[in-house]
């Protein structure tokens, strides 16, 4: 491990503060699942005391990297930074799962090849397909809950969005330009979003620049595929070096935490240089665009949950709120009970940890109802479909929509 991560270990007095803030120690209730666990057991990886077993490997798979370890330390112990050297240094030393590798390797480098594994998403869902695989119960005798992560599945497009809009979006008298990072899950899941972007861009004179793009590369780099990682990043940062643009903006927590990494990750002065352009894009709403409406009403209430990506990057917590808020009286905002609670999606990690990723996110259901709320918006595709998915199992008519979505429609 990098000897600055391994300065942390240090810095850990064993205090167990973290316990009280991991969603997944207050599932399991087990010490090596929090992070004082896996630092006493980095700790032994360093000495020589343990070596890298199954059981090991799978204790460090165990974590959803939302940082709330990290974030109410009260030494300054990165335990979710801790946990993703870890799990390359696991990479180094095992390999890749089978699965992974061919994932990461030879599907995300390639758009040709991603976009094709979503059109053939598409056409499981449209030719019924899928329905049929859900009557025969086929899946219901494969192992690893194989059945119930299909249903995590949203519709695909049939066209991913950067197909289907051009590279620039020009406006009469513009007044900024921007380029748009749409992220995997909006090109293929969510044009809707990318297109309520642009809607939102034009009706405020911003000309929108969409480079040919790739994943930011959070999944390869999670799971402790460096390699693949950083191709994905610098390939990114190479397309939207070439940009001349006032900001660059993102509709994804994940994504964009990812890129504001590049610069250590990629050991890049141009990704540090970019990275000084770059807003979530409802930051870029309120504080550039200053954006101001006049919504019919509604009087819809809406919650808002913090993607734990998004919370910790500047005004990440407060910029969606006052979007929010600006909405009115089109939606009436209310804040949830802990709002900034992991919902247990955790990119991939609900697919790997299907049962223990809806008993968090359980939790954040009963919060969402308690508030009363019609619709819960938020700002990370993962955790859109993690909470549509916990909403739907507990049989609630709550949508979950982009924050974007709903300031688009208050421009009508």
């Amino acid at each position: 491990m990098e000897e600055n991560y391994l300065k942390n270990l240090d810095k850990c007095s064993r205090c167990g503060g973290c316990q009280a803030y991991c969603p997944l120690f207050s599932e399991l209730g087990r010490e090596p699942y929090v992070a004082r666990g896996k630092v006493e057991l980095l700790d032994h990886l360093r000495a020589g005391k343990v070596i890298w077993t199954d059981k090991l490997a799978d204790i460090f798979s165990t974590c959803l990297l939302c940082g709330a370890c990290a974030e109410n330390c009260p030494n300054g112990v990165a335990g979710d930074k801790l946990v993703m050297m870890a799990r390359k240094d696991l990479v180094t030393d095992r390999g890749l799962p089978i699965i992974k590798k061919n994932i990461f390797q030879h599907l995300l480098r390639y758009n040709g090849r991603l976009n094709m594994a979503g059109k053939c998403l598409y056409l499981y869902q449209k030719t019924g397909v899928q329905k049929l695989v859900r009557s025969s119960r086929a899946l219901h005798v494969l192992p690893m809950d194989l059945a119930k992560i299909e249903t995590l599945l949203p519709a695909v497009a049939g066209t991913p969005f950067r197909q289907k809009v051009p590279y620039r979006t020009a406006v009469a008298g513009s007044r900024l330009k921007v380029a748009y990072f749409t992220g995997c899950v909006t090109n293929l899941i969510n044009p809707h979003v990318g297109q309520s972007i642009l809607k939102i861009m034009e009706a405020n004179g911003v000309e929108v620049i969409i480079p040919e793009q790739f994943c930011c590369g959070v999944p390869a780099f999670a799971s402790g595929d460096f390699t693949t990682g950083r191709i994905l990043g610098e390939q990114n940062i190479q397309a939207f070096s070439h940009e001349k643009v006032d900001y660059i903006i993102c509709d994804c927590a994940s994504c964009l935490s990812t890129w504001l990494d590049y610069p250590e990750l990629l050991e890049s002065e141009e990704a540090a240089k970019l990275t000084g352009k770059l807003m979530d894009v409802n930051r870029f709403i309120v504080e550039v665009l200053d954006l101001k409406l006049v919504p019919r009403e509604m009087g819809v209430k809406v919650t808002y949950h913090d993607p734990c990506h998004l919370k910790r990057t500047e005004n990440g917590r407060q910029a969606p709120r006052e979007l929010l808020r600006r909405l009115s009286p089109a939606y009436e905002y209310v804040e949830m009970g802990a709002a900034d609670r992991c919902c247990g999606s955790a990119g991939s990690f609900n697919l790997s940890h299907y049962r223990l990723s809806q008993r968090v996110a359980a939790k954040k259901v009963e919060s969402i109802l308690e508030s009363g709320a019609e619709v819960v918006a938020s700002a990370c595709p993962s955790c859109i479909m993690q909470l549509s998915h916990a909403l739907k199992n507990a049989q609630s008519n709550v949508r979950v929509k982009h924050l974007v979505e709903l300031a688009a429609e208050c421009l009508e």
